[in-house]
């Protein structure tokens, strides 16, 4: 049953806005689009200006509350510079090599950790125009488009982070946590069960055929 009211558009992509941990969308693995419409089109418009306001060079649909498998990406981080990518519906294979480099989140604000990850890696993707991607990638790009695929899948970089370094990084987990609950409490953010089912409004509207 929803919670809905019967004038408000099933498909409606409202406002965005960026998300912090834990914002349950954060952990929740997104869905392929099958659908894709002027509404998504529009979203993606709005993340590359979410990103840039935050100073991002990426970012995942889900950090914007949106359960699809979409990630934007400008290496440059800032508009008129670099070039931006819309990957729909990634996949990442052939990692090559590895590398350690210090990462950071938009929706884990202050926390920064060094991070291993494979050194190159191939992305297939849609673009928004439909077209196919196929891009063999290495140095930064790689780094940011692993960052992002994991967010598609409900993972943190602090969940790749070495025991002594995870429990560094566990206190700010919880200083966030705590000032996440606090907002819910005092009404400032829908509680989980509201949040989770937008997330399966747009979900079903968007991700099953």
């Amino acid at each position: 049953m929803s919670d809905l009211p019967e004038t408000v558009d099933p498909t409606a992509i409202g406002p965005l806005e960026l998300v912090e941990f834990p914002h349950p969308a954060l952990r929740r693995p997104t869905r392929p689009l099958v659908r894709l419409d002027e509404a998504v089109r529009e979203a993606v418009a709005e993340m590359f200006d979410i990103m840039y306001e935050a100073q991002g060079i990426g970012l995942a649909a889900n950090q914007v509350a949106l359960p699809y498998r979409i990630f934007v990406v400008n290496c440059a981080g800032a508009r008129g510079q670099g070039e931006e990518h819309v990957f729909i519906n990634p996949v990442l294979s052939r990692p090559r090599g590895t590398a350690v480099q210090e990462e950071g989140c938009l929706s884990l604000p202050g926390v920064r950790m060094d991070v291993r990850r494979p050194a190159k890696i191939v992305v297939d993707a849609w673009s928004l125009a439909g077209e196919p991607i196929h891009l063999d990638l290495d140095g930064l790009f790689a780094r940011v488009v692993q960052h992002e695929f994991d967010h598609l899948d409900g993972r943190l970089f602090t969940d790749r982070l070495p025991e002594a370094a995870a429990l560094e990084a566990r206190r700010s987990l919880e200083s966030l946590h705590d000032v996440f609950v606090g907002k819910q409490s005092r009404g400032e953010l829908p509680g989980d069960e509201v949040l989770l089912a937008d997330l399966e409004r747009l979900e079903a509207a968007r991700c099953r055929a």
